[in-house]
């Protein structure tokens, strides 16, 4: 009938990344259950914890790379290979994840909007270009 208040014409489409479930499995447990979970709130699940790690980013900014690895793995959100051989990444990762856990928990809240979440593959980006496997290339060659 064209009218746009009608709940089967909501929809939500999260464009995510591979690195998202990625980064979860590299999270302590606790922060896993949490966020996988779609049980939790946003005050209770994601923002305790994206706090931390925007905590642990800022705090390492000026410092040595091993610095900031260190406080990541401290507060369980380690970056495995892409802490140290790509650091932008590492935080890439955890903005997905944290996108992709409010995602659960808005269609949890939402159960008539339809939500969902696609991953387009590698985009070239200046993100890109930071890591050492593409750093120079020209787009083709990505």
């Amino acid at each position: 009938d064209g009218d746009d208040d009608d709940d089967d014409s909501k929809r939500i489409v999260v464009v995510t990344s591979g690195l998202s479930p990625l980064m979860m499995s590299y999270a302590r447990p606790s922060h896993r259950d949490a966020l996988s979970s779609g049980d939790g709130t946003w005050d209770d699940a994601i923002r305790p914890r994206m706090d931390q790690c925007l905590e642990a980013h800022v705090s390492a900014e000026n410092a040595p790379l091993s610095t900031r690895i260190e406080k990541f793995d401290r507060i369980g959100f380690p970056g495995g290979p892409f802490a140290e051989a790509a650091p932008d990444f590492h935080m890439y990762g955890l903005a997905k994840m944290f996108g992709d856990a409010y995602m659960k928990i808005v269609a949890r809240d939402y159960p008539t909007v339809k939500v969902a979440s696609v991953d387009p593959g590698l985009v070239y980006t200046d993100l890109i270009l930071r890591m050492p496997k593409y750093r120079g290339k020209e787009r083709g060659e990505t």
